[in-house]
């Protein structure tokens, strides 16, 4: 009996424990380094003149952020690029780039390679709100100038896919995806909360997720969302390789996040996106009378912390 009796106090003084409303948040150190290794997969269906076109792209990389300073609840974070690779599979074969390859003919990956270990700055509030992303466009600037082949206009193509894919506002929104996850509200198990995220990579959407604390143990909280993107602007043309386009495009995103009860860093995400709808090209010279192309993607996001 006296067991039993010990058993059920123990269960009872858990529950209780772990019903306690708690404020969910990053609580990093300054000084400290945190990482985050990415996989971005891809897969786009487009339909050009009733012929249908599917490619895959892949980006992976490794980053570091360093924390270094903390002041009114915001991280000033130094962050570097470790690795970076791309892979596409086109209908005509597939590409591969990495940082990591040491091949001068490969523009590219030397181009990677030459992003790799360039700081930037950050600045993140504790709820994992990117205020800032400072510094990371510049480093795109003379990334060129080592290929005396190139002609400017190829030149300025590249810097702007570049600054599209991997610049301060394609980084901003992919990553507040991933960090944009908690509440000023403190919260417990069951508890259900609203963010909304602006995203800019190539195209503006506003992504709208109600999460979830769904589950605690003593190392990890899991944290699960389901939300609603849409393009924004839709009636706005902008230039896309230098061809002025629109989209308009919905769908739904849903991820399960894993992070650490001490420092609320994200110990592994997986994030899954669905959208459907078209993209319209203007009639500009290169393409007299315009385009509608009818397109839909899936992309696959995964992190982890090693």
């Amino acid at each position: 009996m006296k067991r039993i009796f010990i058993v059920t106090l123990l269960l009872i003084f858990t529950q209780t424990i772990f019903a306690q409303k708690q404020k969910l948040a990053f609580n990093l150190i300054a000084g400290e380094t945190y990482y985050h290794s990415m996989k971005n997969s891809s897969s786009i269906k487009e339909e050009i003149d009733g012929q249908k076109i599917n490619f895959d792209l892949a980006i992976s990389g490794k980053v570091a952020f360093k924390v270094l300073s903390t002041e009114d609840s915001v991280y000033d974070m130094s962050v570097t690029y470790e690795q970076l690779g791309m892979t596409m599979k086109l209908p005509k074969g597939e590409m591969i780039f990495n940082s990591e390859k040491q091949d001068p003919n490969d523009v590219f990956s030397t181009i990677l390679r030459t992003i790799k270990g360039k700081r930037f700055l950050m600045k993140m509030t504790k709820v994992g709100k990117i205020i800032e992303v400072k510094n990371l466009d510049s480093i795109f600037d003379n990334l060129l100038d080592p290929f005396p082949n190139l002609s400017v206009q190829q030149k300025q193509q590249i810097n702007a896919q570049l600054k599209q894919a991997y610049g301060e506002k394609s980084f901003k929104g992919s990553y507040e995806m991933v960090t944009n996850i908690y509440t000023n509200t403190a919260v417990e198990k069951g508890d259900t909360w609203k963010i909304e995220t602006k995203l800019e990579s190539g195209m503006a959407a506003t992504l709208a997720t109600t999460f979830e604390f769904k589950d605690k143990t003593l190392e990890y909280y899991t944290i699960i969302g389901s939300g609603k993107i849409e393009t924004l602007d839709k009636d706005a043309y902008a230039q896309i390789n230098g061809i002025p386009a629109r989209y308009n495009l919905k769908g739904s995103m849903n991820s399960n996040i894993k992070v650490d009860t001490k420092t609320g860093w994200i110990l592994e995400a997986s994030i899954n996106q669905l959208m459907s709808g078209h993209a319209e090209i203007k009639d500009n010279p290169k393409l007299p009378g315009g385009m509608v192309i009818p397109m839909s993607f899936e992309n696959i996001m995964n992190y982890s912390s090693k």
